[in-house]
């Protein structure tokens, strides 16, 4: 059971039939390749109730939407500077009559334009945001992109943040204890077993518990100690943190039965 002072995770949630810890979340498209199988997104799209494309992110929309057979992926906005989004894929959506919202703004990213969308100051609900893409491709974008979740999740208060890839979901724990539920899987996907605690702003002591090379009491930064490639041991991980640091853990796409 959970103590108050725990923040608790259910990562693998959102691809529920019947989602709790993420029931109408809104998600965010980034322009980066979708590369889950078509039936996995349509679960995620299923599951969310507010769905952006941030500028490029609508391309990838488009392109999921000509490869699925039988599927339909639609969107609600194309939000940015517009700089990204083809005029053949903007026709589309306009047909569709999507609200496609030029932002000018060169002082913050598409990214950041989306999700300022969606947790304004008068958000009176707190809704968590799942965003699509954005550690592939270039280096110094998939900094960016860890950068602005980092920036993004202040608090809790407003919702909490996953960057979703391919290859499996992050996000970021607020200094203080956390319990994240790391064994879970669905008919087409789980949780896979590599896990890594990553330093964010400033070095951090940890102290967890679920994992194969548990840790007490131990300082990881950047430069020094990180923990990565860790191997989840237990269905719980509970992680201590003294600063704000960054939780990663793949996915199982072959999960058993």
């Amino acid at each position: 059971m959970a103590h108050p002072e725990e923040t608790i995770w259910h990562p693998a949630d959102l691809f529920s039939d019947e989602p709790n810890s993420h029931n109408g979340y809104a998600l965010v498209v980034l322009n980066q390749p979708l590369e889950l199988r078509a039936s996995l997104y349509a679960k995620i799209w299923g599951n969310a109730v507010q769905k952006i494309a941030a500028d490029g992110g609508a391309n990838r929309v488009h392109e999921l939407n000509k490869s699925s057979q039988g599927l339909e992926f639609g969107i609600d906005l194309v939000i940015g500077d517009l700089d990204s989004i083809t005029e053949e894929v903007r026709k589309y959506w306009e047909d569709l009559n999507v609200e496609i919202l030029h932002d000018s703004d060169q002082y913050s990213t598409d990214f950041t334009k989306a999700v300022n969308h969606i947790w304004t100051p008068n958000t009176q609900k707190s809704r968590n945001i799942i965003a699509i893409g954005g550690l592939g491709g270039r280096v110094d974008q998939g900094i960016s992109v860890l950068h602005h979740l980092y920036m993004f999740q202040k608090n809790y208060d407003a919702g909490k943040m996953f960057l979703l890839s391919s290859e499996g979901v992050t996000f970021v724990l607020k200094s203080g204890k956390h319990r994240i539920k790391a064994r879970e899987k669905f008919r087409e996907i789980g949780l896979g077993k590599h896990v890594g605690i990553l330093p964010l702003k400033e070095p951090s002591v940890i102290t967890t518990t679920g994992l194969e090379w548990d840790v007490t009491g131990w300082k990881t930064e950047f430069g020094g100690q990180m923990s990565t490639s860790n191997h989840v041991r237990e269905e719980w991980v509970t992680i201590d943190t003294t600063k704000d640091v960054l939780f990663t853990i793949d996915f199982d796409t072959q999960p058993s039965k």
